[in-house]
């Protein structure tokens, strides 16, 4: 995951399984016990939106939709749902509370 594979859009646990080469049960417990997440999608979602967050800051005139995309979210209002959900904020007030002028 510090390579970026959680950008891969339609990212599954299936797929980080195979790419770990372990068996997705190992990988589901590896992630919800050894690391204290949820599920596999709040996992990927935290990573996401971490950096998306850093590069709201520090990369003011990129669009949101394009962090968005890169990323690894395949709608703008995806995003926006996951980004509110863990950062209480749209990512524009973020961006704009975050900003230093």
């Amino acid at each position: 995951m510090q390579q970026g594979y959680y950008r891969t859009e339609h990212l599954t646990l299936k797929m980080l399984a195979e790419r770990l080469e372990l068996p997705e049960y190992r990988t589901r417990a590896l992630i919800n016990k050894q690391l204290g997440y949820r599920n596999f999608n709040d996992y990927i979602n935290q990573l996401r939106i971490a950096e998306a967050s850093k590069r709201l800051i520090s990369d003011p005139e990129t669009p949101v939709l394009n962090i968005a995309l890169d990323v690894g979210y395949r709608t703008l209002s995806s995003f926006n749902r996951a980004f509110r959900e863990i950062k209480q904020s749209t990512p524009t007030e973020f961006r704009r509370n975050n900003t230093v002028l």
